[in-house]
């Protein structure tokens, strides 16, 4: 009878295969139903672009052949004090592994670009896991850090393939504008495209080794920051949790998922229509809420509600309105909205919720330099300079906004759009795409409005005859 010893390195080795062969075995069962399950019309997507309000863009760059420019690339960036992210291949790392290391160490990301550059649409499950396991093993072992986001070769997907990579823990990433740099045109062509078609939560693509991209880099980062955007790594652009992707491959975050507990009715859909527009709207256009609707006031609030919101508001009573707007008036004056929505509701992280860059900020969401972290406290009681304090700004009057406000953004409502009044709520896509929703700061304790007393003065005291009746 013959007798084995299995040292503890081996069995070790042996329970490692074995878990890895698990999660790849799940990872192909989950690809396969859910290509099963996922039809033609209901085509999986990566993400094309993120939709953002704060001038984030994402430049990245497909490496997969030689790296002639990669100093001067990395040289434009550092001029420009752009972040940018590069796509490697595995071939890439085994060749030019010092690149990937300049790149890394400049304070850029390394996505996963697949290793052989393979054309991965209708590619066997099993071959396109380890093909991508080859690449990111190949990044980790030069930048010590595992990719995050996955680029496809071509820019070619099924199914199957997004459902695998996502198994994989990435996300993959496509782009919304293409810079054709890859055909070789003018520089000046590329820098026409580009600019025409950025907006904010873009992703650009180019690639590396090219001339005309190195010419075109210059003038294009100079144009870019002059309009304001804010060149970004994609994994600081784009939502990792609670969101969803159109179908144009825009990926959305969900307001109401991370909304925090504030008890403005007790009606849950309305509770959480009032917190959105504390999260979107400025206190001014609070108050400009509860005067009646405006075209302008219409295109601004219209895009923040679902129709599963706007219904609610529509079949509350005066008085579930009345209570919600009045309560809604109070936390936004005590809390602060818009930007500022949270500053005072636990938040103890130092971030600023307004710029969503998850980067500590000392002024925690104020931007007054003489008063870090304090939106209470005025630093100079006197700003005239007349020894007397400055005069109190008095809210608005509340006129009923409610069923007359809403009944405005009906579908039959001037059908022709001549006067700009919205005319299809949420729906439109002309004023969808004008607005864009930032993730809400997160709370997980539960604030309770407190009663306006007689000694209290705010805009939610002053109620219109309107309400009462």
């Amino acid at each position: 009878m013959l007798t084995y010893t299995v040292s503890k390195k081996k069995l070790l080795r042996m329970a490692v295969i074995a878990l890895s062969v698990l999660v790849i075995a799940g990872i192909i069962i989950m690809a396969v139903m859910s290509s099963m399950k996922v039809s033609a019309a209901d085509k999986k997507l990566p993400i094309y672009a993120v939709s953002r309000s704060d001038n984030k863009i994402a430049l990245t760059f497909d490496c997969a052949w030689g790296n002639s420019n990669t100093d001067l690339l990395l040289g434009l960036l550092k001029d420009a004090g752009a972040k940018a992210t590069f796509f490697v291949t595995g071939e890439f790392c085994d060749k030019y592994p010092e690149d990937v290391k300049k790149m890394y160490n400049a304070g850029h990301e390394i996505g996963n670009h697949s290793d052989l550059h393979p054309h991965v649409e209708g590619m066997n499950i099993n071959a396109l896991i380890e093909d991508t396991r080859k690449c990111s093993q190949k990044i980790k072992m030069i930048t010590g850090e595992e990719p995050k986001i996955y680029r496809a070769p071509y820019g070619e997907y099924d199914n199957n393939v997004v459902t695998t990579i996502e198994g994989m823990g990435m996300k993959m990433i496509q782009w919304s504008v293409d810079s054709i740099d890859w055909k070789e045109p003018e520089p000046e062509t590329i820098i026409k495209r580009i600019e025409k078609d950025t907006v904010s939560g873009s992703i650009l693509l180019f690639h590396n080794d090219l001339e005309n991209t190195s010419l075109a880099l210059p003038q294009l980062l100079t144009d870019l920051k002059q309009k304001g955007f804010v060149f970004s790594t994609v994994s600081d652009t784009v939502y990792y949790d609670s969101y969803h992707i159109d179908h144009s491959g825009l990926q959305i975050f969900d307001v109401t998922a991370l909304l925090p507990t504030v008890k403005y009715s007790d009606n849950e859909l309305l509770n959480e229509t009032m917190e959105i527009f504390r999260q979107n709207l400025t206190l001014e256009e609070i108050y400009a809420l509860t005067e009646g609707a405006t075209p302008e006031l219409l295109e601004r609030t219209a895009p923040l509600l679902d129709d599963t919101h706007k219904a609610a508001v529509e079949a509350a009573s005066f008085e579930e309105l009345r209570e919600a707007v009045q309560n809604l008036i109070t936390v936004a004056e005590r809390e602060g909205a818009g930007d500022n929505a949270g500053d005072n509701l636990g938040d103890n992280q130092g971030d600023n919720p307004g710029n969503n860059d998850g980067n500590q900020d000392p002024s925690a969401g104020n931007n007054d330099p003489q008063d870090p972290g304090n939106n209470d406290t005025p630093v100079n009681p006197d700003p005239d300079g007349n020894g007397e304090p400055p005069a109190e700004t008095t809210a608005p009057q509340i006129v009923s906004p409610g069923i007359d406000y809403f009944a405005t953004t009906t579908p039959d409502r001037d059908p022709a759009d001549k006067d700009g009044m919205v005319n299809s709520g949420a729906g439109s896509a002309a004023n969808t795409a004008a607005v864009t929703t930032e993730p809400p700061v997160t709370t997980t304790e539960e604030t309770t409005v407190p009663e306006t007393t007689p000694a209290e003065t705010s805009a939610a005291e002053k109620i219109s005859p309107i309400w009462q009746k």
